[in-house]
């Protein structure tokens, strides 16, 4: 099972360990809760053997969880059989695209220079998937010569100066110099508009013709109405920070399309799930930050430069459909429990302040027998790593962090939209787990934990902070069940 780039993934650790210590816990065909389930790996892996319920406060990750996890086995083999990226996605996909492209054409004709002359190629196809109907490939970028503030360049492959000499012409208000990194440097981080929150972005150059659709007026009125035509978030929030130009309006796309399908249809509504988890698990291995979203990359380095721009190279779309067949490979293979439901919370919302057994569940269908619990076990929060997987399943245009380097930096949402775990605290992880492994033994469900012994917090601050040998603090950590 291929996953999102993820921290803590667990893939390698399922055969043979954690299914292990799963049976020893729960008989086949019981629950099991994987109460944080990240990227449903675990859940996924043990499907075929308990009845699953996920659960992660991450709306994104509870996004992956369905697809993977919610299918009838009476109805699977029809739910796969339907699974038509381009005749279920294609032509939302194109009304999308076509107005983003045509506004950004300009800056598309320059990135597609600057990756063709890095030796790329714009929209390169992945695991040799066709991106939806070609639009991404056959889509003229240009607009016409006499509204085009472009020079006309047909070559397939320009040279550092000629791109100098383009975005010079395109009204960029600074000479540069004559390569490949340093005007590359220039088009990303200066001449690429991004929505403020204060201010009016400035739109000039290659940019100027987008100035209109992407302008700050228009975001804010898509707070009030987030389903308005076209969809721009990811065009006016991240160009050029987690993905190039074209990658931003392929994604805004591909939402569209996506949210076009009727979410009362049952069969759209799980068509709904899975495109959207395929389209995560593409943005998550094509970001052009690292392996999340922390923070782009500073391009202070040459290499920097070419590592980014081979990452904007490939195409969002052909890529979703690599992991939409992926993903629906692993449903095939799966023979699921009848039952299986996704829940994003807190884990505290699953639960009643009172009430034993069965009567600790605050949901019926959270009831379970085993509890598995992999909390997050280092100070970093996942709400900051991956907030771009969440604004993507949100799809809400949300307001951004306005401290001091945090919008122009990460561009997170504002501090109150990222969920703060009180397992990344060192005065809050003893009492929070603590507080998950007695409401399990109220509820009446066995507990297997998985922690990091080296990086663990709580591990750490019993060592650190307690002055605790090794095995010491493993046997106080173990004392708390």
């Amino acid at each position: 099972m291929k996953t999102l780039w993820y921290m803590g993934v667990k893939t390698r650790l399922i055969d043979g360990f954690i299914d292990r210590a799963v049976s020893e816990a729960a008989v086949e065909g019981s629950t099991l809760l994987d109460i944080f389930s990240g990227t449903a790996a675990v859940g996924t892996a043990l499907a075929s053997r308990y009845r699953i319920v996920a659960n992660d406060v991450q709306r994104y990750a509870a996004a992956v969880a369905r697809a993977y996890l919610v299918h009838d086995e009476r109805t699977k083999e029809s739910f796969l059989a339907s699974l038509d990226p381009e005749r279920d996605l294609g032509a939302a996909f194109n009304e999308n695209y076509k107005v983003l492209a045509g506004a950004l054409s300009d800056a598309l004709a320059v990135e597609d220079d600057f990756l063709r002359d890095a030796g790329l190629e714009p929209g390169a196809l992945t695991d040799g998937e066709s991106p939806l109907e070609g639009t991404e490939r056959e889509t003229d970028h240009r607009g016409g010569a006499e509204d085009s503030e472009l020079p006309q360049r047909n070559s397939k492959k320009s040279s550092s100066a000629d791109l100098c000499a383009t975005l010079s012409a395109s009204a960029v208000p600074v000479v540069f110099r004559q390569s490949l990194e340093a005007a590359y440097r220039k088009f990303a981080l200066e001449s690429t508009p991004w929505f403020e929150e204060a201010r009016a972005a400035s739109f000039t150059g290659p940019f100027a013709r987008a100035r209109e659709l992407l302008s700050r007026e228009a975001v804010l009125a898509r707070r009030k109405k987030p389903a308005s035509f076209p969809y721009i978030l990811c065009s006016s929030y991240y160009p050029n920070v987690y993905l190039g130009v074209r990658q931003a309006i392929v994604t805004d796309s591909l939402r569209y399309a996506i949210d076009r399908m009727d979410p009362g249809d049952p069969l759209l509504a799980s068509k709904r799930a899975h495109y959207l988890a395929a389209l995560l698990h593409a943005l998550s291995v094509t970001t052009s930050a690292t392996s999340h979203f922390c923070q782009p990359r500073g391009l202070t380095r040459d290499c920097e430069v070419h590592a980014i721009l081979a990452r904007r190279a490939p195409s969002i779309a052909s890529r979703t459909i690599a992991f939409s067949k992926e993903i629906a490979a692993i449903v095939a293979d799966t023979r699921f429990h009848e039952g299986n439901a996704v829940f994003s919370g807190d884990w505290r919302a699953l639960f009643r302040p009172t009430g034993r057994g069965a009567q600790a569940f605050r949901e019926r269908e959270a009831r379970a027998d085993v509890v598995y619990i992999d909390p997050p076990y280092t100070s970093d929060n996942y709400s900051r790593f991956y907030h771009l997987l969440e604004v993507v399943s949100d799809y809400d245009y949300p307001p951004l962090d306005v401290r001091r380097g945090a919008a122009t930096k990460g561009r997170y949402p504002s501090r109150e939209r990222r969920h703060q775990s009180a397992f990344c605290r060192r005065a809050t992880v003893e009492s929070e787990l603590r507080d998950l492994l007695e409401t399990c033994a109220r509820a009446g469900a066995a507990a297997v934990v998985s922690y990091s012994r080296e990086s663990g917090l709580l591990l750490r601050r019993y060592r650190e902070d307690d002055g605790l040998s090794g095995a010491r603090a493993l046997e106080r950590f173990q004392d708390l069940a």
